[in-house]
């Protein structure tokens, strides 16, 4: 998927018979997929042609003074996701006061017009862009001569309720990723950047990839079961979140909150086999399942003691899960 983060550097002549949509796409889930979709169908229908999702590069209500809500996806994280499910460009907006002042009808011209010769637009069922929210697509078709078919996808339902990052976002902080994966039409996955830590995983005889999420939504304090590819190999991974209280101080409260706290917890990756060097590369985990919750130990031997079964219920569930059916 060829990204571009400037309008500015590119026009109608860089894109081949454009079909657009726009929108923050935060988790990329079934409803986003379906949209996806969608525009793959309409693309063909006009003979083929460049697949272009428009996006942000931060939530609008963080630029307009209100609290935006915590992301499932970083940007990056966004990015990958829409490539897997068929767009081919993506037109990353930087969102800023100015913009925020935009009526529907100039976004229209000089973001999709203008800078992608688009004439075709696509939006969800819930979608809603310029000053106001205005631009809804009611609104768009009763403009005179905007000059853009507008097309409206409908709405994927799980449960009997539309699905939303809403909704997917409540779930994966309480845990429940189970419930969240069924919406997201994928496991529930985190995406960071592999920095420097302790290195007290590797002193207790399991490294751990040390994983700034850059504020994106993590499920609550806990060890999860995961799948994470490296070089297209896959790798069973143990994922710890959490603030690892036994290295806590005997004086520090053991009631710590059980929900992710960019700035207090840690997203640490042990993946089974592998020895390679993650330093400052991207790295992307998809949790499987809770395996136990993460508490305090009398000890470091006891931690390690512990951590060694959770390796082998590892191996356990690698093993049942790559067997052939019988």
């Amino acid at each position: 998927m060829r990204v571009i983060r400037s309008r500015h550097e590119v026009g109608p002549e860089d894109f081949e018979r454009p079909v657009a949509t726009i929108g923050v796409f935060d988790g990329v889930h079934r409803g986003h997929q379906h949209l996806l979709t969608l525009l793959g169908e309409w693309s063909r229908e006009i003979g083929g042609g460049d697949r272009v999702v428009v996006t942000f590069d931060r939530h609008p209500l963080e630029v307009l003074g209100q609290r935006p809500p915590v992301f499932l996806t970083s940007l990056d994280h966004r990015l990958a996701l829409l490539a897997r499910h068929g767009a081919t460009v993506a037109l990353v907006v930087p969102f800023d006061r100015e913009l925020s002042t935009w009526s529907p009808e100039r976004f229209v011209e000089e973001v999709f017009v203008r800078t992608m010769g688009a004439r075709h637009l696509l939006l969800g069922f819930d979608s809603r862009f310029g000053a106001g929210g205005q631009g809804t697509v009611a609104y768009l078709r009763d403009l005179p001569d905007l000059g853009v078919e507008v097309r409206e996808a409908d709405p994927l339902v799980h449960d009997g309720v539309p699905i939303s990052s809403t909704s997917i976002r409540q779930e994966v902080l309480k845990g429940e990723i189970e419930r969240a994966a069924a919406r997201l039409g994928r496991p529930v996955s985190l995406w960071g950047r592999v920095m420097h830590g302790d290195g007290r995983g590797r002193e207790l005889g399991f490294p751990t990839a040390n994983l700034n999420l850059m504020h994106a939504a993590a499920p609550t304090h806990g060890v999860y079961s995961a799948t994470t590819v490296i070089d297209g190999e896959r790798h069973p991974a143990l994922v710890n979140i959490g603030r690892r209280p036994t290295f806590m101080r005997h004086d520090d409260p053991v009631d710590y909150s059980r929900y992710f706290n960019p700035q207090l917890d840690r997203v640490e990756v042990y993946i089974h086999g592998f020895e390679g060097n993650l330093y400052d590369t991207d790295l992307e985990v998809e949790l499987e399942g809770k395996v136990r919750d993460e508490r305090r130990f009398p000890d470091r031997a006891a931690l390690v003691e512990q951590i060694g079964r959770d390796v082998s219920a590892l191996e356990e569930w690698w093993a049942q899960r790559d067997a052939p059916p019988s």
